[in-house]
């Protein structure tokens, strides 16, 4: 009885703890993820700032210099935005001109650019494309790509932004982590669930190998581990890209601007000496490291149904005989963006205007 007694009292004692260690993690756990929110960061404080509609939005009328790379691959980054914080090296004008073919593009930091220059970007490869074939339009594509967006993104950036009167609105979406980012993007980021997968998925890095820490996670490799742990995720991460994307398309119906989606896979879904490098260093099975490639198939099948127009940028960035992404942090980097703006050219300028 006495054995009992004193089993149970400690049994009490470690719950006590647990509870308390867990009310503690939460709080440090909710506090990180608001703070990001909160634009707290160094980079974020720099580059970015609130907004009520699409959560936040570049500064305009910056100029920063970020000094990067690898010993092979050195780059200086020169992000400039313009008077509306489009990445862009010319102001933006309100009104349209009267021959004017205004293509509004949105995406997270792969279509912002970890580039020396803007004109670097696929977005305004590939308008300087379209003009030198066409003198009678002047194509003004708009670079509007923002680090972190993500589907909620998509959508507010779009409201605001609609009355520049855009004739496409493109939407770049990354295919390695816009659908991990869904959750934190809701108004419940915070809630114990979240949380706790956070603090877990953040936890379970600490414990890699130098070599597994030295692959960028949100270029692909996180996504990928998260669905591994939460697979019931992915149904409801799905749900929530199609919610958003229905609401862009309404609006785009509404204002007569053409939608176009296009879906850019991580160097995982295109290299495949190194997919069968991370799924070795990770021990993946084939069905986890598809993951990406699953939620992008489920995607393209959905588009499919609702006729939304969309184009898949795997093939033409596999078939690339240079390197398309950065070794450094696997943004695409600027053969990347070349590839992508000839795709557009091949694929969508025929239909333009």
């Amino acid at each position: 009885m006495k054995f009992l007694r004193l089993f149970l009292i400690n049994l009490l004692v470690l719950a006590v703890l647990t509870l308390i260690v867990s009310i503690i993690a939460y709080f440090i756990g909710s506090y990180k993820i608001n703070n990001f929110f909160k634009l707290k960061g160094k980079n974020q404080i720099s580059y970015l700032k609130y907004d009520s509609i699409a959560m936040f939005v570049h500064k305009p009328n910056i100029k920063i210099y970020d000094n990067w790379g690898t010993p092979e691959q050195k780059l200086t980054t020169e992000r400039r935005t313009n008077n509306l914080g489009f990445r862009e090296d010319l102001d933006t004008e309100n009104k349209k001109l009267p021959n004017e073919f205004r293509i509004l593009v949105t995406g997270d930091s792969h279509t912002d650019g970890v580039l020396k220059h803007n004109y670097q970007s696929f977005v305004n490869k590939w308008e300087n494309k379209l003009n030198r074939t066409d003198s009678t339009v002047f194509y003004n594509c708009i670079n509007g790509g923002t680090a972190y967006y993500t589907f909620r993104n998509y959508l507010g950036f779009l409201k605001k932004y609609k009355d520049l009167k855009p004739d496409i609105y493109l939407i770049n979406i990354f295919t390695g982590n816009d659908f991990r980012e869904t959750f934190l993007y809701e108004d419940d980021r915070t809630s114990s669930k979240n949380v706790f997968k956070t603090i877990f998925i953040r936890t379970k890095r600490k414990f890699y190998s130098n070599t597994q820490k030295s692959i960028p996670p949100n270029q692909g490799l996180d996504q990928v581990l998260y669905f591994k742990h939460f697979p019931d995720d992915m149904e409801t991460s799905l749900e929530t890209a199609k919610k958003y994307i229905s609401e862009i398309k309404s609006i785009c119906a509404e204002e007569n601007i053409r939608l176009i989606i296009t879906l850019l896979p991580s160097k995982l879904e295109t290299n495949s000496v190194f997919r069968n490098e991370i799924q070795s260093l990770f021990k993946l099975n084939d069905e986890t490291i598809d993951r990406n490639k699953k939620l992008t198939l489920l995607l393209s099948n959905w588009l499919d149904q609702q006729q939304i127009e969309y184009y898949d940028l795997k093939q033409p960035l596999k078939q690339a005989k240079k390197k398309v992404y950065w070794d450094e942090d696997l943004h695409i980097n600027v053969e990347g963006h070349r590839v992508i703006s000839d795709h557009l050219f091949e694929v969508i300028s025929s239909h333009v205007p």
